[in-house]
């Protein structure tokens, strides 16, 4: 089989559409027609059901997707396997990470593997604690940064950073106006959160039941953007990491206290993902991420923030 229809397959599969995956593929679209037909009949199977709208995966598709995935990234690690030997170090890197605490960690790591590594592509995502496990364990990442303890499958693991979960609300509220919060407090907080498991709803649940407390949940929404602008707009509250909303507090959208007696910490996580071994570029991007740590002064500036624009009210110091 050729492994050029395994990656054909995937483009139509990541954008439902024959023309669009030609597109990508700077190909035609009876070519990549083709090449899907010719990997139908070699494995027996339909993989899409082709509509006027497009090709939706079928159920036989979507078995295929991750072993199709890993098998493409087995194929680009012989190029970084060869690159062991030579001391040159290429390939493709798929990182994931929180929307939490995706920025400027992103922007960090692509400037600085640009810097080091220019032949190192990055392919960067951002997901739940949950999706990042499930790519880790189907071969769709190598690298993930999360909020809970990897699991076992995982090659490696080293923890990162622990950040204070804040209470944060529109600008201006009462529930935001002194510069701590009791946890206790919350249970009088309307909150808008994701669905469990999240890690830090988990972190509230169980501190909450170590109390006797009941929280508020008022609205679960699995959605990041939709979770700040729910905030923003005063119908709930939050609670979130300061990275996650430092742009906004110096703003003046968002505002946010800490959380005290007790503080709770969220850790994060670098994992490898287990179904082989890391390349040489793996390898390569995860130190950058561990040395991004203290180089970059992620546990000050996220422990500490200053905002000098910001009126001393608005800002935050956890």
């Amino acid at each position: 089989m050729e492994t050029t229809r395994f990656k054909l397959f995937l483009d139509v599969a990541a954008t439902g559409s024959f023309s669009r995956a030609a597109t990508l593929a700077g190909t035609t679209q009876s070519s990549v027609s083709k090449a899907v037909s010719q990997l139908e009949a070699e494995l027996g199977a339909r993989l899409f059901d082709r509509t006027g709208r497009g090709a939706a995966l079928t159920a036989a598709g979507r078995a295929l997707l991750p072993r199709a995935n890993a098998l493409l990234a087995d194929v680009q690690s012989l190029t970084s396997l060869l690159a062991d030997l030579t001391g040159a170090v290429s390939g493709t890197v798929r990182f994931a990470v929180q929307p939490s605490v995706s920025w400027p960690l992103a922007h960090d790591l692509l400037t600085v593997t640009r810097q080091r590594h220019p032949s190192i592509r990055l392919q960067i995502s951002d997901g739940t604690t949950h999706q990042i496990e499930e790519w880790l364990a189907d071969g769709r990442c190598d690298l993930g940064v999360m909020s809970r303890a990897p699991s076992p499958e995982h090659i490696e693991a080293w923890p990162l950073f622990s950040l204070p979960l804040l209470l944060v609300s529109r600008a201006g509220a009462a529930q935001t106006a002194r510069p701590t919060l009791p946890f206790s407090a919350l249970a009088d907080v309307a909150l808008v959160a994701p669905t469990a498991p999240n890690g830090g709803r988990m972190l509230l649940e169980e501190e909450a039941r170590r109390r006797g407390l009941r929280l508020n949940i008022a609205q679960e929404v699995n959605s990041a953007s939709l979770v700040k602008h729910f905030t923003a707009q005063g119908d709930f509250c939050m609670v979130a990491t300061w990275p996650w909303v430092a742009v906004e507090v110096a703003a003046g959208v968002l505002a946010a206290t800490r959380i005290v007696n007790p503080v709770l910490r969220q850790t994060f996580s670098l994992a490898v993902g287990g179904r082989r071994q890391p390349s040489a570029a793996v390898r390569a991007v995860a130190d950058i991420v561990r040395e991004l740590m203290p180089s970059r002064g992620w546990q000050t500036t996220m422990g500490s923030p200053t905002l000098a624009a910001r009126p001393a009210s608005a800002v935050v110091r956890p």
